[in-house]
């Protein structure tokens, strides 16, 4: 932490410090060289043992500063100058006096209304498109409220790029973002200009509904209409469609974004503004069902030109769907609410997730029959393989090209197998010895422990186990940590206070479960890091 009136680089006295926490902090300075002029002082330390890697970091800095200094957008703090000394490094921008969006929901009890987020996105979403179509295009990665500042004019700015993470320490819990906001896609390091819109639907989402996403489980925003009745139904449904869990299925860019909004704000009626005021899109897909009494050829063949396409459920009026509709491709829509089978709570009939307990709910059979008016019939793009056209020369190429896949599909296959066979046996081992060093569970003590399931070859994620593995994490104090079933494994996410906590978490969970890998996404808390 820098004292106030210290002078850094020989040019900016520290006023105070203003925000930041962990590896930076950010302060108040005045620039003695133009008239005390305010600026704000980012300071960022690295813990580089290595001289080369710190030379890589700061030469990615140093870049990385002077592409932010060539952007000229109003919604965007301008970039005045950058330096180094020894192990900190500084970035000095414009000083943005007003509030953050957070601070702003704190106040306001957690929700603002639709009329002052709409505007708020709107300027949002004109930075992004700015962003979007430089050469080649930024993406934000960190679209958060505590990263949107508001002025006493009303201008939205983006604040904080994640400039600092070019120091930050190699780790696999290393990732550009926040839980609760980003996009799936960019937890596998693969981000798009959609990835922000993603961002900014969570962000509509908490502000319009009030419920934090990152006090949830990730990816698991209920529709908006069912936390908000009064809603818009546009409005919803768009928020909706930007948290799709599947990049096609978004906005196709932040322009379209934007219009839409517009036209929401404006009074355009919804079929105007290309949404149906009744069908929201669901956030996460659910099971694709073909029927195989067509023939191949005609399965898709009024397929959509893209996948982005939606579509409601049919009234009882409607006509009947025509032999290519009926052979097509066919989404499983739910029309009404259902118990969890993990925590027994009612949730929507659309979840993949239970919003309360994270279960994931196609690991689970359905508690009821589903009728033909639970299905909706929707095409799907053609994905077979096109057919060759005539002529020998066609002909060979597709031979080279059927030989060349079917080479590379064979050899990977082989090695899968291999290591399949040796993580098995390792698995084995390994949940072979928790299973004798565990206490036997007789029944008569207080412990409230199981003991593992009786055959570790075959995990039981059944939900009494679940149940009294939430309980025992509850009673030895991580009730920060949540769980969820992915499939035939276990992940958990939340916070913890050290390492040794995070390996006591999963002894739980094998003791519990007989699971020897689940999917780990904790985090561990820096109990040093400044506030």
């Amino acid at each position: 932490m820098i004292d106030p009136g210290t002078i850094v680089g020989g040019r900016y006295r520290v006023v105070k410090a203003i925000g930041g926490g962990g590896m930076k902090l950010v302060y108040l300075a005045e620039d003695l060289r133009l008239a005390d002029r305010r600026c704000a002082l980012a300071e960022m330390v690295d813990s580089f043992t290595s001289p080369d890697m710190q030379q890589q970091a700061v030469a990615a800095f140093n870049r990385e500063a002077d592409m932010l200094a060539q952007l000229a957008n109003e919604h965007i703090p301008r970039i005045f100058d950058r330096f180094s000394d020894a192990n900190h490094h500084f970035l000095v921008m414009e000083y943005i006096e007003g509030d953050t969006l957070d601070d702003e929901l704190r106040r306001t009890g957690g929700k603002l209304p639709a009329a002052r987020m709409i505007d708020i996105a709107i300027q949002i979403l004109e930075t992004l498109e700015y962003l979007h179509n430089l050469d080649p295009p930024v993406i934000y990665r960190d679209l958060k409220p505590s990263n949107v500042m508001l002025t006493a004019e009303g201008k939205a700015k983006l604040i904080d790029f994640g400039i600092a993470r070019h120091f930050a320490p190699l780790s696999n819990a290393t990732m550009i973002g926040t839980q609760g906001y980003s996009p799936p896609e960019q937890y596998r390091g693969k981000v798009e200009i959609r990835s922000d819109l993603y961002a900014l639907g969570a962000t509509m989402h908490q502000a319009l509904s009030g419920r934090d996403p990152a006090a949830e489980a990730p990816f698991s925003f209920p529709p908006l209409r069912k936390l908000c009745p009064d809603l818009d139904p546009s409005l919803a449904a768009l928020v909706d469609q930007a948290l799709a869990y599947d990049v096609v299925n978004r906005m196709r860019d932040a322009a379209e974004f934007k219009n839409r909004l517009i036209a929401i704000r404006n009074g355009v009626p919804a079929a105007a503004n290309g949404v149906s005021a009744g069908a929201a899109r669901a956030q996460l897909p659910l099971p694709l069902a073909v029927s195989s009494q067509a023939p191949p050829g005609q399965q898709n063949s009024d397929a959509a030109p893209n996948s982005d396409a939606t579509a409601a459920t049919p009234s009882s009026s409607a006509s009947p769907p025509s032999p290519a509709a009926a052979a097509a491709p066919t989404v499983v829509g739910l029309t009404k609410d259902f118990r969890c089978p993990g925590c027994a709570r009612m949730i929507s009939a659309d979840s993949r997730f239970c919003s309360y307990c994270a279960v994931e709910v196609g690991a689970f059979n359905l508690p009821f029959e589903l009728g033909a008016a639970d299905a909706i019939t929707l095409p799907l793009p053609n994905r077979q393989p096109a057919v060759a056209p005539s002529g020998a020369q066609s002909r060979g190429r597709a031979h080279r090209d059927t030989a060349g896949i079917g080479a590379r599909r064979r050899r990977p296959a082989r090695h899968r197998l291999i290591w399949i066979v040796a993580i098995f046996a390792f698995a084995y081992g390994v949940a072979k010895i928790f299973q004798a060093m565990a206490p036997a569970n007789t029944g008569g003590g207080d412990s409230g422990y199981y003991s593992p399931p009786p055959d570790a070859m075959a995990p039981d994620l059944s939900a009494p186990r679940l149940a009294a593995l939430r309980q025992d994490l509850d009673n030895a104090g991580y009730s920060q940590v949540r769980f969820r079933v992915a499939g035939d494994n276990l992940e958990l996410y939340g916070e913890v206070n050290s390492e040794f906590d995070r390996l006591e978490v999963e002894t739980l969970v094998i003791r519990y479960t007989g699971l020897v890998f689940p999917i780990d996404h904790l985090q561990v808390r820096d109990e040093y890091a400044a506030p």
